[in-house]
This record gives structure tokens, C-alpha cells and sequence, in this order.
């Protein structure tokens, strides 16, 4: 995702609501700059935010939200966690790759976490994170499984050498990959500042790799395919699907073939959930959609979660009848909710007290001769095991 600008920290009421009641204070922690970072989730969150205050807010209460931008920086997110806790909100929306450094500060404070972020490992071991889509464990089912729906009978993954989890990925991977009969047969680490990847490519090629999962960036995922086809080497990619982009349909050896599971409901779609997200989305953040580079399937989650967390204020009355809105209030919402499909746009979510929350299903996506597709519609493929 393409390094993009993002506020420091900020609030947004939607100045048209007509909500009276005290304000529902939410809190983002958001890598919104830097190599890793997730901007287009948090302006599709931002979008949510304001069209819901339009509407007369939750139950009476407009919306009031605090985005504080941690650069991707460990310390840097566990202070603006502090912050977000002494400002009293009664959740907080995960937008960083560095959650772990303050999974514990939210647990002791009984804050839920709800939504966007589903790589960490935190989205599926704390009781009190609720994502909204595929998470970490099942992840690599799902890359493996797509590898074998385009039919590879070898595999291989170039993985990221700046961030941490994808080094200690690469194992979980490799046990997946034996126990669902495609294993890794070839694996090299990339980083983003490298001039090119030709001497992977051609070991992998060489290998006879016939699915190449590319665990990196989605500019990264471009430049590898690239290299590997000036080298002739020409196998199906495989990537985390919330990367795709419409992008894909034009550049050389992605656009050819590639598949992946993405967390939701494919984004280029005509459903009506999707009609009311894409309305919204133009409104309060206009050309977003146009920017192929920075809007992809990852977008959507940043509106999932602000859906999902309405579900959950709907479902635990959060501020109903007058009263001040809670974490207490918004966690009773959450367990009340019941194989939840946020009006059909994720696989069905239902969320237990005392434990993580696993979601083992997505949406697979596929490019082939230049035209993005969603190979099952809108049905959800889940793993039979994590």
C-alpha cells in the first residue's frame, strides 16, 4: 500500500447530525504512514463515522473519533493506546501492525478492540479484539487452498524481510502446506529497497514453483512479478487477497494469473451493501475509489468494522434511553451477535466471551486475462480446521 499522509490525531462529529445525546468517543490507532501503513481503511472508517452522525448518530449519540497515527513505531503505538485510554472511549479500531504492544493495556482496561485488523496475532488470541474478517490462523489455509483451486502442484513464497511476522509466518506455512498436501518447496525472504528480484525469480523458476505466494506489499507483489516475467517465468500468484486491487488488471504477470482470500465480500461487486459503502465513501472522502494504488480490497474493513461496531451498539443498546454509552455496554452487543453478515459483505460472525475470536472463512478473488473475478460470488470457502 502506498505511503499516504494521515492525521496525527483528530475528531470527527459530522457536523449535520442531529444526534443530541453525549458522544460515543472511539479511538484509532493507525499506521497511516510508512511502508506497512493502512490509510485507505482508516478514511473508508472515517467515511462510516460521518455518514452515521448524518443519519442522527447511535441511538441518539453522535460519534466522536480520536486518530492518532503511530508511523508503525512500537512505542509510538503503545502511547497512543495510554491516550486513548485516559480519554475514556469505549473501543478502540486497530489499524496499526504493531497491536501487540498494547494488546495488554486494552485487556486491563476492558476496552474491545473492534475491527479492521486481522494479521496480528492479537486479532485471534485476545479475548477482547473482534475482527471482522479472515484472521492470521486460517490465513494460510486459505492462501494454500487457492494455490490448489488454480490447480498448482508446487509452491513457493518470497517473504517480507522488514516486519517480523512474516518471518515467523514462514513455519506456520510450511505445516499448513504439508497438511493440506501442496508443502513449500522453495522460500526467499525480499525487502522493499531491493533493485529487483531476478536472482529469486529464476530460483524459483528453476525450483519448478508453480504457485508463488508473495507475502509483501502490494508495490512489492508488481515488481516481483515483473522480474519474473522478463525471466519466463511465469506461475500463478498467490497473494493475501485484501491487496488486490483493479491495478492488478493491467500489470504484467499479475494480470494473468492470480488468486487470492480476501477478508470480505469482493469489493468491485454490485451488491447493495456495497452500492451504500461506495455512496458514502465518495461523499466524505472523494477520489479515494479513483486512486488504484491506494483503494483496494483492503478498504472495506475500515467500514466493516464501523459496521460492525453499530451492530454491536444496536444489539447491546449502547447509550439507549439516555444513557452514557459504555465498553460494557458495546461488549454485551458484541457476544449478542449471532452468525452477523453486516448485511451479507462478511462471512458469518459470532464472537464468545473469555476466549479469541477466530474467523476461519473468506472470499476468493482471482485476475486472470486482465478482468478481476470472484470465482464464488459472494459465498464465503471456510477451513474445516485452523
Amino acid at each position: 500500500m502506498a505511503a499516504a499522509a494521515c492525521s496525527s490525531s483528530g475528531s470527527s462529529g459530522g457536523g449535520s447530525s442531529t444526534a443530541s445525546g453525549s458522544p460515543i468517543k472511539i479511538g484509532a490507532i493507525c499506521t497511516c504512514t510508512g511502508t506497512f501503513n493502512i490509510k485507505a481503511p482508516a478514511d473508508t472508517y472515517k467515511a462510516w463515522v460521518e455518514s452515521t452522525n448524518a443519519a442522527g448518530g447511535i441511538n441518539g449519540h453522535p460519534i466522536d473519533l480520536t486518530l492518532l497515527d503511530d508511523g508503525g513505531t512500537p512505542g509510538k503505538s503503545a502511547t497512543a493506546a495510554r491516550t486513548l485510554i485516559s480519554k475514556k472511549v469505549v473501543a478502540i479500531v486497530d489499524l496499526t501492525n504493531v497491536d501487540q504492544t498494547w494488546s495488554k493495556l486494552v485487556e486491563d482496561a476492558k476496552i474491545p478492540v473492534v475491527g479492521v485488523q486481522v494479521t496480528t496475532t492479537p486479532s485471534y488470541t485476545s479475548p477482547y479484539f473482534f475482527p471482522e474478517g479472515l484472521t492470521e490462523n486460517s490465513l494460510f489455509t486459505g492462501v494454500i487452498k487457492s494455490a490448489q483451486q488454480a490447480s498448482a502442484k508446487s509452491f513457493g513464497i518470497f517473504y517480507c524481510a522488514e516486519a517480523v511476522q512474516c518471518q515467523e509466518g514462514l513455519e506456520p506455512l510450511k505445516k499448513v502446506g504439508e497438511g493440506l498436501g501442496l508443502p513449500v518447496s522453495y522460500a526467499a525472504e525480499i525487502s522493499a529497497t531491493a533493485p529487483n528480484y531476478t536472482a529469486q525469480c529464476i530460483a524459483a523458476r528453476d525450483k519448478k514453483i508453480e504457485a508463488l505466494f508473495i507475502a509483501h506489499t502490494a508495490g512489492v507483489a508488481e515488481k516481483v512479478a515483473a522480474n519474473c516475467n522478463q525471466q519466463n517465468y511465469h506461475p500463478t500468484y498467490v497473494v493475501s487477497g485484501d491487496t488486490i486491487s483493479t491495478r492488478y488488471e493491467t500489470l504484467a504477470g499479475l494480470k494473468d494469473n492470480l488468486v487470492g482470500p480476501a477478508s470480505s465480500v469482493p469489493y468491485f461487486l454490485n451488491t447493495p451493501a456495497l452500492q451504500a459503502m461506495n455512496t458514502a465513501v465518495d461523499k466524505y472522502v472523494p477520489g479515494l475509489r479513483d486512486d488504484k494504488t491506494l483503494y483496494n480490497q483492503s478498504a472495506p474493513l475500515g467500514w466493516l468494522s464501523g459496521k460492525l461496531f453499530g451492530a454491536a451498539a444496536k444489539a447491546g443498546g449502547l447509550g439507549a434511553n439516555g444513557s452514557t454509552p459504555t465498553s460494557e455496554q458495546l461488549l454485551k452487543g458484541l457476544y449478542a451477535l449471532k452468525d452477523e453478515t453486516l448485511d451479507g459483505q462478511a462471512a458469518p460472525l459470532t464472537y464468545t466471551a473469555g476466549s479469541g475470536h477466530q474467523v476461519n472463512c473468506w472470499f476468493e478473488i482471482s485476475v486472470r486475462g486482465g478482468k478481476l473475478g470472484a470465482p464464488n460470488d459472494t459465498k464465503p470457502t471456510c477451513a474445516t480446521s485452523s
